[in-house]
């Protein structure tokens, strides 16, 4: 699975999750220096995201079979070409601005067999379709406190 800004709150969760559970986690960051905060939550490979990853999944020797993107429009033609005939790209994040896919085509766009889909979170949660109480969280709280996930703030804003 690779983890498309793993650094945000919400990528290192999707890390430290997909990790715990036995995933290959590839994990991308802009910023080379967060790398090691990526691997020490659980990434197998880190990859330094300059917006053109299909062309560096490649050389890890792994196949991909599912994208979990956090940064969006900006970068979601170059996501969909990352995973494998069959797999999926969710795009649930929009880190890389809200700008349409200029010119998107479905049929040029997707690949043949690559399933492509979008979880507005802030759109459904909580609704009779996405209910809080089917979150784990109390799981999910355990496992970190248990050290199982590594969740620490990678940065305090002062008010």
């Amino acid at each position: 699975m690779l983890v498309r800004g793993a650094t945000s709150a919400l990528g290192q969760a999707a890390v430290n999750v997909a990790a715990e559970r036995g995933a290959t986690v590839i994990a991308t960051t802009r910023k080379p220096d967060r790398a090691a905060l990526l691997r020490d939550i659980g990434a197998a490979h880190v990859l330094i995201d300059d917006g053109q990853l299909a062309g560096q999944v490649p050389g890890l020797s792994v196949s991909v079979d599912a994208v979990f993107d956090l940064v969006g429009n900006s970068v979601l033609r170059d996501s969909l070409r990352i995973v494998r005939p069959g797999g999926r790209v969710c795009q649930l994040g929009f880190l890389g601005g809200l700008e349409p896919v200029a010119g998107f085509n479905p049929i040029a766009d997707l690949p043949t067999g690559v399933q492509f889909s979008f979880y507005g979170s802030a759109f459904v949660l909580g609704t009779e379709q996405f209910p809080l109480a089917d979150i784990p969280l109390q799981q999910m709280i355990a496992k970190a406190e248990a050290g199982r996930y590594k969740a620490k703030p990678t940065r305090v804003f002062r008010l």
